[in-house]
Formats: C-alpha cells, sequence, structure tokens
C-alpha cells in the first residue's frame, strides 16, 4: 500500500496538539496526563473540558481543534487549493500581487506567492517577516512594539495553542488584551522560539 505522508503528518499534529492541551490541564490542575494517544488524550481532555471551558485560553482550544477537523477533513476528502490575495509584492520594482495557497489534495503546506514574479515566495514559517515589510511606512518604527495574536504564533512557529500559552507564562512574554482577546509582544516571541528552533537544529 502507498504511504500516505499528509495523513501520517496531521495525526502527528493532532497527538502534538493534544498532548499541549493536557499537558496544560495536567499541570495547573496538579494531575497526571493521560497516555500520549489519541483515544487516551481525547478522552481524558473530554473530562475536563468544563474546567477548559472556563480557562481563558478556552476560546483557543476550541479554534485548534477545529484546525485539526480541518485538517484531517482535508487528508480524507481532499479539495482545491485555496487562493487568497493579500496585497502587493513588496519586493521592489514588483508591480505583482501577494496571494496566500492553501488546501489541495492531501496538501500540508501553506505559502505566499507573488502572481507576476516566481521567485517571490514565502513559506508560511516567514510570514511573519513578510508582515513586517507590508507594514505602512512608519508602522512598528521607533521601538514600537508589534503584537502577534496566539494563532499567529502556533501558525508561523508551528507551535501548539496549548504551548504558545504555556512558552508565553514561562518566558514572561509581554502581553496585552484588546477586544477581549490576547497579544503577544513578537520580539519576546522570536527571541524564545528563535532559541527553541536553533536548540534542536544543533542537536
Amino acid at each position: 500500500m502507498p504511504f500516505n505522508t499528509a495523513a501520517t503528518e496531521v495525526r502527528s499534529g493532532i497527538v502534538v496538539t493534544l498532548a499541549s492541551w493536557g499537558g496544560l490541564v495536567a499541570q495547573e490542575r496538579g494531575v497526571a496526563a493521560p497516555a500520549r494517544t489519541v483515544p487516551s488524550l481525547a478522552r481524558w481532555l473530554v473530562g475536563h473540558v468544563e474546567w477548559l471551558a472556563a480557562h481563558p485560553a478556552g476560546g483557543e482550544f476550541s479554534v485548534e481543534l477545529q484546525r485539526l477537523v480541518r485538517a484531517a477533513r482535508r487528508v480524507t476528502s481532499p479539495g482545491g487549493v485555496r487562493r487568497v490575495p493579500v496585497g502587493a509584492c513588496v519586493e521592489s520594482g514588483c508591480g505583482g500581487t501577494l496571494v496566500a495557497r492553501t488546501g489541495g489534495a492531501g496538501a500540508s503546506w501553506a505559502e505566499i506567492c507573488c502572481d507576476a514574479d516566481a521567485g517571490h515566495r514565502w513559506a508560511e514559517c516567514e510570514w511573519g517577516l513578510l508582515r513586517g515589510r507590508m507594514a505602512p511606512s512608519g508602522a512598528g518604527g521607533g521601538g514600537r512594539r508589534q503584537w502577534l495574536s496566539p494563532q499567529d504564533v502556533s501558525r508561523v512557529w508551528g507551535v501548539s495553542m496549548g504551548s504558545v500559552y504555556r512558552l508565553a507564562s514561562e518566558n514572561g512574554w509581554g502581553r496585552r488584551r484588546a477586544g477581549g482577546r490576547s497579544y503577544y509582544d513578537e520580539a519576546d516571541v522570536r527571541r524564545t522560539l528563535s532559541a527553541r528552533v536553533a536548540g534542536r537544529a544543533a542537536r
């Protein structure tokens, strides 16, 4: 039988995400975490769902579960590639439009490409840098902080939402609330997660 890499990646993502949220619950409630399998983690988290619903990160837990469901459905019932215009190309002298492309049969990637020059492209992990280049003139200058939502951090750096909240707490990320949602200081996020990426690469 052919090996379905996309399905394997989605399943791995489900395990990592559920385990991360399980770790958050276990740490804050002082209880033992379950076995690191999807059935065990799912049953255990259902048992703590009322506590999670009342937690400040409860909304993000729900959002992340929905993301996992969508990812699994894309693998089992793949659709077409989704293209979303995001703005003018940031490369000097280029008159193209940047388009975010996601999805497709068994896809596990997302990227932003220029419709005029195929060489102008940014992988998902580079979207934070691209966003800085797309900011209006003067934005973020003069030492002004830039803020990332938990979803931004999770998507750009490839960590689960549960890990985002845990890392924010452990590393004292700058935080502000707006519209009932939390945002983290991009410099603090980059400092922590760049160190993690470098550490993995050195192993």
